[in-house]
């Protein structure tokens, strides 16, 4: 297959439109920052010339469920938290001092690893489209569970806390090789993942949105957002996995 180049000026928001698995396939993952985030893809079988037919649409489910809350105040050990879906009042808690904390960290596309795990997040459109919004990467995964996607060590995908509940997973996978990119700019990398139609060749440049689920030792602090692994409703003092999107 023959890679794509990106080097035309980009309108605002392109979309992405998952093609139907092939055969001696590949499919080629672009994801750039130039007026937005534009991801391509490429499929085409070894016999034709023509456009692969795509699959039937269906919009992913979320990962699993989550409760998200806004940080209003932190003091010492208790927390002042909203609902993030604007439903319901706020309420005073202190998260159980047991509890295993890791947070959304940025990072750069040369942090990327063999034995890594990538997730893609996107939002699908009116016009059966989705909208990559950012990328997760996992240093040490899980075995995939059976929606196919490994979590991290407390159990996140890092889906769980996004800034619109309706992004979810579109593609992801382990991380086989890793390269720079010279041709693709300063920093660029190519990564090619064991995804779950085949082998997928991620082509990331600096900027990109990717952030890694990490650890987190710094104390819950306002102006942060907080995710528990729980349907809504349920109590945060009571969680004993807790993702953060620090401020």
């Amino acid at each position: 297959m023959r890679a794509m180049a990106v080097g035309e000026p980009l309108a605002p928001a392109p979309r992405w439109r998952r093609a139907a698995p092939l055969a001696a396939a590949a499919l080629l993952l672009a994801v750039v920052v130039g007026g937005g985030i534009a991801a391509f893809t490429l499929s085409r079988p070894a016999t034709s010339d023509a456009p692969a037919q795509p699959a039937p649409f269906a919009a992913p489910p979320p990962a699993s469920p989550a409760t998200r809350f806004d940080v209003r105040e932190a003091s010492g050990g208790t927390l002042t938290l909203a609902p993030a879906s604007h439903e319901g009042q706020p309420l005073t808690v202190a998260l159980a001092p047991d509890a295993a904390v890791e947070a959304l960290v940025p990072l750069g596309p040369d942090a990327i690893a063999p034995g890594h795990w990538l997730t893609v997040l996107g939002e699908p459109d009116p016009v059966r489209n989705f909208v990559i919004r950012r990328i997760v990467l996992l240093r040490a995964p899980s075995a995939p569970a059976a929606d196919g996607l490994a979590r991290s060590p407390a159990g996140f995908t890092g889906a769980e806390l996004t800034a619109n509940p309706a992004w979810r997973p579109v593609l992801w996978g382990a991380v086989d090789s890793v390269a720079p990119d010279p041709a693709a700019g300063e920093g660029a990398v190519v990564a090619t993942l064991a995804g779950p139609d085949g082998p997928v060749t991620l082509l990331l440049l600096p900027g990109v949105p990717l952030v890694a689920v990490e650890p987190w030792a710094a104390p819950v602090a306002e102006g942060d957002q907080l995710a528990i692994r729980a349907p809504a409703g349920a109590d945060p003092a009571d969680a004993r996995a807790i993702l953060v999107a620090p401020r």
